[in-house]
């Protein structure tokens, strides 16, 4: 046999068998890889379902939360309730209640429950028509839990249809007198609009099978086993769970299907690809090995050799190039499918390790916005109690006799207001804000940002030295954008502290370095930055934190701030002697002054105004009306005080009143509400109100305030600015009754 058919014959054998392992091999890759994939979305898909759902059943509380406590239901749960009245009657208006609550519903709500605490009385029930009966006794145990903590939430299984519970306690003076249980149901467009969040079919399941789907199914399922099951004809991934399963209510089964059509498709073309492929590289190496046989055996035995390296997954081995010729030309030609591959290779894994990133980065932004809103909330549910303890404790003062009593007051007054600037910093950081440029002050930011962290530096044992400058000029500015810049370099700082020192110090300057520059550093004691990675610090996704406690996002995002201003950022470290960060800005420039927030209400002085003045105050807060008629009185006015707008309706129709204070967030009419009945019924009434709120950082407050010329007087506030805002209205509006 000649040399050539020697050399020839385990040759073919070789790459015929080649492209069979390679093929095996990225099939079985690929598939390991389709189903990890598969299971991680699906994963994700539930945690999607039961958060929606989770979401769902919370705005729907928030929805009805405040119907219970509205003059329909709780006068008639009063009388229902009270000994010698004609409880026949009662009943009748609660029923008539419900019914029109339930109109006004339409298809937001399907049934509503009214359940007393007088004993042995029967629920009352309205539905829609289609509305199976046994709503009462199955939703139970939600309106029982409603009943001890005054408002609970559930799912309910009727037949074959499964509803949310939502049950709020009537109590309008803390003491329950009934509770409304609402029902709505979880329909198709309901499970639809999952479909669309989660990206998989849904299936839910009761008692009786299968309540609803988003899947037609015209034929028995069939399992695989790979783990898929096959419905019309389609292969999917399932995975089967419960909801509400042992909480208030019985709740439902469901089941979550992925399709993997497409992976299939995917593996098949890959598999038809990699035969197409080999079979052409084997037809095409054959012709070309018996060819070139005759020539020197070293470039191709250093070809094969390369190509099993290359079969292990080692991309960069290269053909050493002997000769200008078709030796040297095949060995190029590796060489260049081996420098392709492995860049195609390195940047899948860097556009796979950027989705990952990106991926943790908008999971974190989700949550962050979540506890915007929770913050948001929360501030305005502080303000409000803060209101009566600073303006109480400064009514006291005013009127104490004892002298030791008054600096007892005067911190609890102080206290409060300490209180209350940590709500306003959260509320500053938590809210998101657009992008905006205006003259301000760089000592400014710096200090703001140093109250809202000055916990958790005194916590970490970390002190704060600050020097900054005091005549350094505004510049032109995000004040927003540019706390953010702070928090991440003072928040990574204070993690590099809190892990090796004990005494921790933070150095914060600013100063003029040449006109028409303002700098800003930050230097800390920490363990410093190694040299191999400062260059890198401000590249997107670069971290040295370990998985999961940080996306390497911060610094870029600072790195663009700062650009974005017109400024430039640096890090200067030696390792172990702590880290300094230079940020310089240029000024805003001569005849700019700094911006300055407005304030909601007026603070000045109170101007001269007459007393003996008749003042209306709406709020819903009784400490609050107290506060407000004590400080008229001592002002010389008459304090007129209710509860509500509608009863504030009725007084503008009983008497004159010279000026209106009204709360912005009340049960019933609102304060935006309530500023549009006067337009329309009192206009004159409606040019003599001041605004009172907790929330005076809310858009829709704001925008309502610039459009109509008014003014809010923010809560908590002083005595002084109290009197000073109500003074300023009075002088402000005509002498004449603000009745129309």
């Amino acid at each position: 046999m000649r040399l050539q058919t020697k050399l020839l014959m385990p040759v073919v054998a070789f790459l015929v068998l080649l492209p069979l392992v390679l093929g095996w091999i990225v099939t079985d890759a690929l598939t390991h890889s389709q189903e990890e994939t598969g299971h991680r979305d699906l994963a994700t898909a539930q945690r999607l379902f039961q958060t929606s759902l989770d979401d769902r059943r919370h705005d729907l509380l928030l929805r009805f939360r405040p119907i219970p406590q509205t003059s329909a239901f709780t006068n008639p749960a009063q009388l229902a309730v009270e000994s010698g009245n004609d409880y026949t009657t009662a009943i009748n208006t609660l029923r008539e209640a419900l019914r029109n609550q339930l109109d006004s519903f339409r298809d937001e709500c399907q049934i509503i429950l009214f359940t007393g605490v007088t004993a042995g009385a029967e629920p009352i029930v309205v539905k829609q028509p289609e509305v199976e009966p046994g709503f009462a006794l199955a939703a139970e145990s939600v309106t029982d839990e409603a009943m001890r903590e005054g408002e609970a939430t559930g799912i309910v299984v009727l037949g074959n249809t499964a509803y949310y519970a939502i049950a709020v306690a009537i109590a309008p003076d803390l003491q329950p007198l009934g509770v409304l249980t609402f029902g709505v149901r979880l329909d198709i467009s309901a499970l639809e609009r999952l479909q669309a969040i989660t990206g998989s079919e849904i299936f839910l399941t009761g008692p009786h099978g299968v309540m609803v789907s988003t899947l037609r199914v015209d034929a028995t399922p069939v399992a695989q086993a790979d783990g898929t099951v096959v419905m019309n004809g389609i292969h999917y991934l399932p995975l089967a769970g419960a909801y509400d399963e042992g909480k208030a209510g019985r709740g439902f089964d469901y089941t979550l299907l992925w399709s993997v059509e497409p992976n299939l498709r995917m593996r098949s073309e890959m598999e038809d690809l990699v035969a197409e492929v080999s079979v052409a590289a084997v037809i095409l190496s054959i012709a070309a090995i018996w060819y070139f046989t005759r020539r020197s055996m070293k470039p191709l035995l250093d070809l094969r050799d390369a190509a099993e390296t290359v079969g292990r997954g080692d991309f960069s081995r290269r053909v050493r190039v002997y000769a200008h010729d078709e030796s040297g030309d095949v060995a190029r030609a590796f060489n260049a499918m081996t420098d392709n591959l492995q860049q195609s290779r390195a940047e899948l894994e860097k556009t796979v390790e950027t989705l990952k990133a990106t991926q943790n980065q908008l999971i974190q932004s989700e949550k962050l916005s979540a506890v915007g809103q929770f913050v948001s909330g929360v501030a305005h549910e502080l303000n409000n109690p803060l209101a009566a303890v600073i303006g109480f404790s400064e009514l006291l003062a005013q009127t104490a006799a004892d002298e030791k009593v008054r600096p007892h007051l005067d911190m609890i007054a102080k206290s409060a207001q300490r209180c209350h600037k940590i709500v306003q910093n959260l509320l500053s950081f938590a809210r998101q804000h657009p992008p905006e440029r205006k003259a301000i002050s760089i000592n400014t930011v710096v200090e703001e940002v140093l109250d809202f962290m000055a916990y958790e530096f005194k916590t970490s044992n970390i002190a704060i030295e600050r020097q900054l400058a005091g005549d350094l000029p505004p510049i032109q500015g995000d004040p927003h954008q540019l706390q953010q810049v702070f928090v991440n370099i003072l928040g990574n700082a204070r993690q590099a502290i809190q892990g090796v020192r004990r005494d921790g110090r933070i150095v914060v300057r600013t100063r003029c370095p040449v006109p028409g520059k303002v700098a800003v550093e930050l230097i800390d004691n920490g363990p410093g930055i190694r040299p191999e990675h400062l260059s890198r610090i401000f590249d997107p996704f670069f971290t040295t934190k370990p998985v999961g406690k940080g996306t390497g996002l911060g610094l870029s995002l600072t790195y663009g701030i700062i650009r974005e201003h017109g400024g430039s950022i640096r890090a200067e470290s030696v390792l172990g002697n702590g880290a300094t960060f230079v940020i310089e800005l240029p000024s805003a420039g001569p005849g700019v002054s700094r911006g300055e927030t407005a304030r909601p209400a007026a603070t000045l002085g109170p101007p001269a105004a007459p007393s003996g003045k008749t003042v209306l105050v709406v709020d819903d807060e009784d400490w609050l009306l107290e506060l407000s008629a004590n400080l008229l009185r001592q002002d010389g006015h008459t304090p007129v005080v209710v509860h509500s707008g509608e009863e504030a309706i009725k007084i503008l129709g009983q008497r004159r009143v010279d000026l209106i204070l009204s709360d912005w967030k009340m049960p019933g009419l609102s304060g935006a509400a309530f500023f549009e009945h006067l337009e329309a019924v009192y206009p004159r009434a409606a040019e003599r109100i001041l605004f009172m709120t907790g929330d005076v950082m809310n858009d829709s407050l704001q925008e309502f305030l610039a459009r109509r010329g008014k003014q809010c007087l923010a809560k908590p506030f002083p005595i002084e600015q109290f009197r000073a805002a109500v003074a300023a209205e009075l002088s402000r509006t005509p002498a004449a009754a603000a009745r129309s």
